[in-house]
């Protein structure tokens, strides 16, 4: 993720998950979601920490990023109306 820079952060409606919109040094962009995880270790107790997850394939625009991106997420569908 270096060089990257973030164009647009998506969080679901119960906020335990985003995806990130990222566009890439050489141009390209893509999209990537990231979840909030808690785990209670014994040793330590209750630990939240931030994991990511799937990420797409590369887009020549963000334009085309985003539209994949919300045929794909059920929580953007629900907000386009």
């Amino acid at each position: 993720m270096a060089g990257e820079k973030l164009l647009l952060r998506y969080p679901s409606p119960d906020g335990k998950r985003w995806i990130e919109l990222r566009e890439r040094p050489d141009g390209l962009f893509y999209f990537q979601e990231f979840y909030k995880a808690i785990d209670d270790v014994p040793e330590y107790g209750t630990m939240e920490y931030t994991s990511p997850g799937w990420q797409s394939g590369l887009y020549e625009s963000p334009e085309e990023a985003r539209s994949d991106l919300q045929r794909m997420t059920p929580w953007l569908q629900e907000n386009s109306n």
